[in-house]
């Protein structure tokens, strides 16, 4: 058989409708779970659904105008359209639903009554405060326990101390840090002897008494023989390059006495070579020799005084080689000195930092040492059992007992979380806790 598109819209509409009353009538069974037995208070929001059936054409028809999410007012009702305002405290989501339907039915003049659907989807909220970990406030469910408030609150508070101040560990830790600042102090201290002694240009490092006096302890030891290996390493190389440049120096010095005696040679051989040329220019004048023998020994004078030039610029270059390897020695002493001076520079402002680092430390030891001892104390505080105090508002007026772990919520329930402090520990302990705390309603 074959179903049209209006066909197939209409079981759609029946499965809906009949999904819908199945939810209804299932949500007796569900009881507290789906807030069936819960008597709706202010703050709950809750939603609302509406079919009726039409006998007429075998289909549901959902009623989209009426539904909906409500939050229910501080007066108790909610606003539904067709029905108006609507009384909806103390009642359950039954009797909600129930009321719809009649006051639908009322309204719209039907023979049968819509179905009305209620869930509740939002529970109002209550509030958690004392000796917990997280106070605030939480959202009900049905069936909410005194003890599972305190869970959703974080369970018992858990601090350092009760004054909420500072723990054994705090003061261990600022010992460690203390202890490392002062060791961090020490490495300072001697860097520092370390770099005055490069920068003054001592042999040897002179360490001051907070570190001389300390070298029979081992950490101090390494730290001592840790600054003299770098400042003798660092000398050695200053040492080496300078070893270099004055055996540079040594070189072209005689380099350049050699190329002095050389051009000294010159000369002589070049006034010999002129000498001997104007007593063969006479001789040609008088044509008892050929100009060939005068042309011969002028090309001997020029080459020799070639020579001596190049023997000039050589010992020139020399020299000019000579004065710069003179500055990079002094460019090499004067570099270290102003590293030296640069790293102390700095070394100074570390210094101070660490003392003022080391300073704040200690009085933060100190304070948490004092805090430890007050907390020691006001530690049997810890070991006492809870107490739970409920105000509960019913007609405007709040009202405080106490309740049990096991004890149920209401909506708009205050749980306050107390320490049972005995009456052997009134007048010491007490005294210390907080003003709340004290008190009793």
């Amino acid at each position: 058989m074959t179903i049209g598109a209006k066909g197939r819209g209409t079981i759609s509409a029946r499965i809906a409708g009949a999904a819908l009353l199945l939810c209804s009538a299932a949500m007796p069974a569900a009881a507290l779970a789906g807030g069936v037995g819960y008597q709706v208070r202010p703050e709950t929001r809750l939603k609302v659904s509406v079919v009726e059936w039409v006998a007429a054409t075998g289909d549901y028809k959902e009623w989209t105008a009426l539904n909906g999410e409500f939050t229910v007012t501080p007066a108790g009702s909610i606003f539904i359209p067709m029905i108006g305002q609507l009384n909806v405290e103390d009642k359950t989501v039954d009797e909600i639903s129930q009321l719809i339907g009649t006051n639908l039915k009322r309204i719209t003049g039907l023979a049968t009554a819509p179905t009305a659907s209620v869930e509740v989807v939002k529970y109002p909220m209550i509030y958690v405060s004392g000796s917990v970990e997280r106070s605030g406030e939480f959202e009900f469910r049905p069936g909410l326990t005194v003890k599972q408030a305190m869970a959703l609150a974080g369970g018992k508070e858990r601090r350092s101390s009760p004054q909420g101040e500072y723990s054994d560990a705090e003061q261990i830790r600022y010992a460690g840090d203390l202890g490392r600042l002062e060791l961090q102090l020490k490495q300072q201290m001697a860097k520092r002897a370390r770099l005055m002694a490069e920068f003054s240009g001592k042999t040897a490092i002179e360490f001051p008494p907070e570190i001389a006096s300390a070298s029979q302890d081992p950490i101090i030891a390494q730290i001592v023989q840790s600054e003299t290996a770098l400042f003798t390493a660092r000398a050695d190389a200053l040492n080496r390059a300078l070893q270099s440049a004055s055996e540079l120096e040594t070189l072209l010095t005689n380099e350049i006495s050699v190329l002095d005696e050389k051009m000294t040679t010159q000369d002589r051989q070049v006034v010999i070579a002129q000498d001997e040329l104007t007593d063969i220019s006479k001789l040609v004048d008088t044509k008892i020799l050929t100009t060939s023998r005068k042309t011969a020994l002028e090309r001997t004078v020029a080459e020799m005084q070639g020579s001596k030039l190049d023997l000039v610029v050589a010992s020139m270059q020399a020299k000019q080689k000579l004065s710069e390897t003179k500055r990079d020695a002094e460019t090499l002493k004067s570099q270290r000195t102003t590293e030296a001076g640069q790293e102390l520079q700095a070394t100074e402002a570390d210094i101070e930092d660490t003392k003022l680092k080391r300073t704040t430390t200690l009085q933060l030891l100190q304070i948490a040492g004092a805090s430890v001892s007050r907390y020691q104390s006001l530690k049997a505080v810890d070991l006492q059992p809870l107490e739970f105090w409920l105000t509960r508002t019913t007609a405007d007026i709040p009202t405080t007992s106490e309740v049990a772990e096991t004890d149920e919520l209401q909506p708009g329930d205050v749980l306050d979380v107390r320490y049972n402090v005995s009456s052997s520990l009134q007048g010491t302990v007490v005294s210390a806790l907080e003003p709340e705390q004290k008190q009793t309603p």
